[in-house]
C-alpha cells in the first residue's frame, strides 16, 4: 500500500500551490485529481482548436509574494488599465494601474473625493496584506474592528461617502450582492493587477504543476476520491473510487466544503445555506472579429471591459496562442449589438457556463465560484465554520480551498496558509 505524508484531494489551484509548499520541505506529497487535467476553475477550454477562459477569465488576487515564495511567474498581458468601465449612458472610466492617472480620471468626472476613497481602499489592502492574510489561524471580526472598524462598515455606506456620482459608479467598485455586505468584500476583490493570462486561464494548472512535479509531487488525475478514511477521530488516508487505498496521517482537502460529508461517512458536516449561484458566463466562439462601436476602443482591450451587460474580455486581441477569436461574457449577452454590431452573424458558437455546469464539470456543489458565499456570516473565522480555520474536528483533516479564509477568487492564499498549518502542525515549529 502506498504512503505519503500528505494527500491533497483537489488539483485546482489552491490544491497545486499547496502541494508546492509541502514538498519545498521535503514532505512525500501526493495530489489526486478527479478530472482528467490540472486548474480546477482555472480552466483552458478548446473548441475546434480555439482556445478560451472557461470559467474564470482573468488573473488578479493571486499576490507577488506566494509567486516568490514557490519560484513561479505566470506570463500576464500588460496593459495601462485595471478596468474599463463604460456606465449606461455610455461614459467611459478609465480605471489607471497608476494611482495619479487614476484619482486624475475620476477628478475629470467630478469626483471631488475619490482620492480619499483610493486611499482607503489601498491602505485597507496594506493592512490586511500584511496583518491578516498570510496566517494559520484566520482572525475574527473583533480583531479586524480593532485595526479598521471601516471594513465592518457597508459596501454601500462607505461608497455613498465618497462617491459623489454614487448611483452611475458604485458598479466600479462593487457588484450590487456586496453593497449590504462589509467593505471588507469591495476591498478584498480590488486589485491593481487584474490582467488576462496568455494561453488562458488554464495556464495557471500548468505553471504551478510543472513547478510542483520539479519538486517532486506525485499528482493523479482523472481518479476520484470516495471516502477520506478515518479511525478513533483521526486521518488514516483515502480511498479511490476503484478501490485502492492510500495511507496518510495528513489530508488536505480543497475542494468545496460542503462535499466532506459524504467524504468521511457524515463525520465531518458544513451547514452553509449556499443558494445556487445566480450568474451567467458565455464564451462566444467568433468566425471572425467583430466590429467594436464608439466609445470603445480595440487599445481597451488588452484587459478588463465592464459594460452594463457584464464583465468583458476579448483576450484573442492580445494573444495569439487562442488560435481564433473569443469574447468571453460574464453577465449577458443581450444588447451586445449595441457595442459589437455584426456579433450575432460572427458568432459560431457559444458556450453557457451557468451554476450547473460548475456543479457537475468542476464537482461544486451549487456552483459558487467562491464554493461558499462571499457573505458577512462565512468570513474571517466563519468559514466555512466557527473554530476550524484550516483544520477540521477530524485529526489530519485539512481544508485549503476557497471555502476557507480567506475565500474564492484565484489567489492561492488558502493553499498556503493551509500547508503552512499542516508543517507547523508536523513540527510544532511556530517559525512558520
Amino acid at each position: 500500500m502506498k504512503t505519503y505524508d500528505v494527500i491533497i484531494i483537489g488539483g485546482g489551484h489552491n490544491g497545486l500551490v499547496a502541494s508546492i509548499y509541502l514538498a519545498m520541505k521535503g514532505l512525500k506529497t501526493l495530489v489526486v485529481e478527479e478530472r482528467k487535467k490540472l486548474g480546477g476553475m482555472a480552466d483552458t477550454a478548446e473548441y475546434k482548436g480555439v482556445k478560451y477562459s472557461r470559467a474564470s477569465y482573468v488573473l488578479g488576487l493571486f499576490p507577488r509574494r506566494i509567486q516568490d515564495e514557490i519560484e513561479v511567474e505566470f506570463p500576464v498581458i500588460e496593459s495601462d488599465y485595471i478596468e474599463v468601465f463604460v456606465t449606461e449612458s455610455k461614459k467611459v472610466v478609465k480605471v489607471w494601474r497608476d494611482r495619479d492617472k487614476r484619482i486624475q480620471e475620476f477628478e475629470k468626472l467630478g469626483e471631488k473625493k475619490y482620492s480619499k476613497l483610493d486611499e482607503f481602499i489601498l491602505s485597507s489592502r496594506k493592512l490586511l496584506e500584511e496583518k491578516f492574510t498570510y496566517v494559520i489561524t484566520p482572525p475574527s471580526i473583533e480583531e479586524i474592528k480593532q485595526s479598521n472598524e471601516l471594513l465592518l462598515e457597508k459596501t454601500e455606506t462607505i461608497l455613498r461617502e465618497y462617491l459623489d456620482n454614487y448611483e452611475e459608479l458604485y458598479p466600479i467598485f462593487s457588484y450590487d450582492f456586496m453593497l449590504s455586505q462589509p467593505s471588507y468584500l469591495f476591498v478584498y476583490f480590488f486589485s491593481t493587477d487584474w490582467k488576462i493570462l496568455k494561453g488562458g486561464m488554464g495556464t495557471v494548472g500548468e505553471v504551478l504543476s510543472k513547478r510542483a512535479k520539479e519538486l517532486g509531487v506525485d499528482i493523479i488525475t482523472g481518479s476520484k476520491v470516495s471516502e477520506i478514511t478515518i479511525k478513533n477521530g483521526e486521518v488514516r488516508g483515502v480511498i479511490l473510487q476503484g478501490g485502492e487505498r492510500i495511507e496518510s496521517k495528513s489530508v488536505l482537502f480543497t475542494g468545496n466544503p460542503l462535499l466532506l460529508e459524504n467524504l468521511t461517512n457524515g463525520e465531518v458536516k458544513v451547514d452553509v445555506h449556499s443558494p445556487p449561484a445566480g450568474y451567467g458566463r458565455y464564451n462566444i466562439i467568433l468566425k471572425d472579429m467583430v466590429k467594436i462601436n464608439d466609445p470603445l476602443k480595440i487599445d481597451y482591450f488588452k484587459g478588463l471591459i465592464v459594460l452594463p451587460q457584464g464583465e468583458i474580455t476579448i483576450p484573442s486581441v492580445v494573444d495569439e496562442t487562442l488560435n481564433g477569436h473569443v469574447i468571453t461574457v460574464m453577465g449577458t449577452m443581450e444588447g451586445l449589438e449595441e457595442f459589437f454590431p455584426d456579433i450575432k452573424e460572427k458568432t459560431e458558437y457559444v458556450d453557457k457556463v451557468n451554476w450547473r455546469v460548475v456543479e457537475k464539470e468542476y464537482d461544486n456543489p451549487y456552483g459558487n465560484p467562491n464554493h461558499l458565499p462571499m457573505y458577512s456570516s462565512y468570513l474571517f473565522d466563519n468559514r466555512p465554520k466557527k473554530g476550524w480555520g484550516y483544520r477540521t474536528p477530524i485529526k489530519g483533516l485539512y481544508i485549503g480551498g476557497s471555502g476557507a479564509y480567506p475565500g474564492g477568487q484565484v489567489t492561492g492564499i488558502p493553499g498556503r496558509n493551509a500547508a503552512m498549518t499542516i508543517i507547523y502542525d508536523m513540527t510544532k515549529n511556530n517559525k512558520y
